[in-house]
């Protein structure tokens, strides 16, 4: 019996190295159908012209950085025009072992309302210990908590079906589930998108599975950690990206729960970046950009305008303290 077709689409900007150590793990895959895609993003790092050496590919060229969700779309189109029965979206900064993709089409075939599945994740530094399981979107909050711990996840797994929640990052998703709900929504570029593409899985009443026993390999950014250490883009995405979703979300836009919640982590997000004015700058825009529903590409010249950015920015403790219910010191 021939496997199902499935299409590894694989998205590469100016990361020439991580896309071939990426590719040569496609290529020990065993899996006897399997074909690839790469979109490389407006690359100017040259990594475009060698990944065109490269025969077992289709490479496709954007003119411009469409973002993670504007890429992967342009490779779900085309591994969607060639028949594909899945598409596996793989960031170019991750690689399976041989069997992984085996694994996940395994646990789709079961049953065919089953839209999406990933793997657990690991840190190549931290063999032994799972980074990243599932999340689950917790309707009150209107936030995905993620969980590492494999008990827990078990757990979500089976009280909680209807709200798990998926990552991109090696990301299998059924034909079917394209034909029903559509592409990627660009409007958020990258980061959140995933969270967005899950619950519309849900909502159309597929499941979304994590496959506990298939490892992919993934150096996860530290914003939270280590917010020097990581692009101030990707806090500018981090704020922005949850308040588009929940512009999605039915019922109210904007409960008071959530926004408790969110404005607090933001808070406590801009007290770790003493020092660091372009992450502060970025993180305060995309909370402006997310509450105007302003979605795409970051813009570094976008400001929250200054009386909120100076109230903010100078003492997020004292709103913090507020937020608690704490005397101010």
């Amino acid at each position: 019996m021939t496997a199902p077709a499935v299409c590894a689409v694989v998205l590469n900007w100016n990361g020439g190295e991580a896309t071939r150590t990426c590719l040569d793990s496609l290529a020990a895959a065993d899996y006897s159908n399997l074909s690839i895609i790469v979109v490389d993003n407006a690359s100017s790092d040259g990594s475009a012209d060698l990944l065109a050496g490269n025969e077992t590919i289709d490479l496709i060229r954007n003119r411009t950085n469409l973002g993670f969700t504007g890429g992967a779309n342009t490779g779900i189109r085309r591994a969607v025009e060639r028949g594909a029965d899945y598409v596996w979206l793989l960031n170019n900064d991750a690689t399976a072992g041989p069997g992984v993709l085996g694994q996940l089409v395994d646990i789709a075939e079961q049953d065919t309302r089953i839209g999406l599945v990933s793997p657990v994740f690991y840190d190549p530094d931290r063999e032994c210990v799972p980074e990243f399981c599932l999340a689950r979107f917790e309707p009150a909050t209107r936030i995905a908590n993620q969980t590492a711990d494999p008990r827990i996840a078990h757990a979500w797994r089976e009280r909680h079906p209807e709200q798990i929640v998926l990552l991109g990052t090696a990301l299998l998703i059924r034909r079917s589930l394209i034909e029903t709900i559509g592409l990627l929504d660009g409007r958020f570029f990258a980061y959140v998108e995933d969270v967005d593409y899950s619950l519309r899985s849900t909502a159309a009443g597929f499941r979304n599975v994590a496959a506990p026993d298939a490892i992919v390999w993934h150096r996860f950014k530290r914003p939270v950690e280590n917010p020097g250490g990581v692009p101030p883009y990707l806090h500018y995405y981090i704020s922005r990206n949850y308040l588009l979703l929940w512009r999605k979300l039915p019922g109210r836009v904007f409960t008071s729960k959530a926004m408790l919640w969110f404005l607090r982590d933001r808070l406590l997000q801009l007290s770790r970046m003493t020092g660091d004015a372009a992450a502060r700058d970025a993180l305060l825009a995309g909370i402006w950009d997310g509450v105007r529903g302003v979605g795409g590409p970051y813009d570094p010249a976008r400001r929250m305008p200054a009386v909120a950015r100076f109230l903010l920015a100078r003492r997020p403790g004292i709103w913090i303290n507020l937020m608690d219910g704490r005397a101010l010191r």
